[in-house]
């Protein structure tokens, strides 16, 4: 995302009340692993953390690197620091369970292949017509807990409260984006375009209580919908709006978001897939998956009160930008 962070006039005051389940986990100096765990049983593994520092160890998409025979066979620096004989847990949306290592498969991803793990985890099976694996959790490797990330619903009062927080800030970066074309101008001027409502489709949060403070991160995608016009086919102009807004008690949220003015097919728009929390050294990291139609990316971030920053953003595969498969939308500002 290219918004910069800012904060907003608006006391958000009831969230930052809000007392959700706080749980804080023992990591920090301990070795572990990190892996996506696919709907197929696939898992894979992107990032590890040595007590100190995170690396990426595990071949990415595309990589020449020879199939494995077997587990026993797979390169121990594929693994990171946790190395080859630590155990692996699936953490799934309602608990946590052993996984057993199988044998190493390459899996279609998008337009190309990643070398993947099979497990003994076993789902409903995947869709073959979609170009890629829906993902049912993160699978860990030594003993690291994941806390949960709430899925907040968009009809509470508090998703019409997060909105009214990000009204401004969405108008403006809304503006912005829409000077990012050339030879084309928005049909909606910025008095029109603020005629329509704003929507919430996605909204998560987490309670963060740490030596430093205590704070609630929330991380929202939301839209703005414009009507078809004559040579939309249908399928009218949308802005497109996600990011962050960090809620401490007694101060401003701050608040950091990022615009895209596409079609209503959403081309190149990221979603967010939250998998959870971990405490490292007593600082918060989310673990979430950023995906679209035609690539994913598995992240880990760092939360602070007053910003989010990445620290680790492994490709998970990708399908070339071309014509074909960049639709309509006319992408900008995020």
């Amino acid at each position: 995302m290219t918004a910069r962070s800012r904060t907003s006039g608006l006391l958000l005051a009831a969230l930052a009340a809000i007392a959700l389940p706080i749980a804080v986990g023992g990591q920090g100096k301990s070795a572990f692993g990190l892996a996506v765990l696919r709907r197929d049983g696939v898992m894979i593994p992107f990032a590890a953390w040595n007590g100190r520092a995170w690396s990426t160890d595990w071949p990415g998409p595309g990589a020449s690197v020879d199939l494995p025979i077997s587990i026993a066979d797979v390169p121990k620096r594929w693994w990171g620091a946790p190395g080859p004989a630590v155990h692996w847990t699936a953490w799934l949306e309602d608990r946590p369970q052993p996984l057993a290592l199988e044998r190493p498969q390459q899996v279609p991803v998008f337009c190309g292949t990643h070398l993947g793990v099979k497990t003994d985890y076993r789902s409903s099976g995947a869709d073959p017509r979609v170009p890629t694996v829906a993902k049912d959790g993160l699978a860990i490797a030594g003993d690291a807990t994941l806390l949960p990330i709430v899925n907040v619903s968009v009809h509470t009062e508090d998703a019409k409260q997060i909105v009214a927080a990000i009204t401004d800030d969405f108008n403006r970066e809304e503006s912005t984006a829409a000077t990012h074309f050339v030879n084309w101008q928005h049909p909606y001027g910025d008095v029109a375009r603020r005629e329509y409502p704003i929507e919430l489709e996605a909204f998560y949060r987490t309670h963060e209580k740490t030596p430093g403070g205590e704070w609630v991160t929330n991380y929202v995608e939301a839209v703005r919908r414009f009507p078809a016009r004559p040579g939309d086919q249908g399928c009218g102009l949308i802005t497109f709006v996600r990011g962050w807004v960090l809620v401490r008690d007694g101060g401003k949220p701050v608040i950091d978001l990022g615009a895209r003015i596409t079609y209503c097919d959403r081309a190149d728009v990221s979603f967010m897939q939250p998998f959870g929390e971990l405490i490292i050294d007593r600082e918060p990291y989310w673990v979430y998956q950023l995906s679209s139609w035609r690539d994913e990316v598995y992240s880990v971030s760092r939360v602070r009160p007053d910003a989010v920053r990445p620290v680790m953003a492994v490709e998970g595969g990708t399908c070339p930008r071309t014509e074909a498969n960049r639709g309509r939308g006319r992408g900008g500002g995020e």
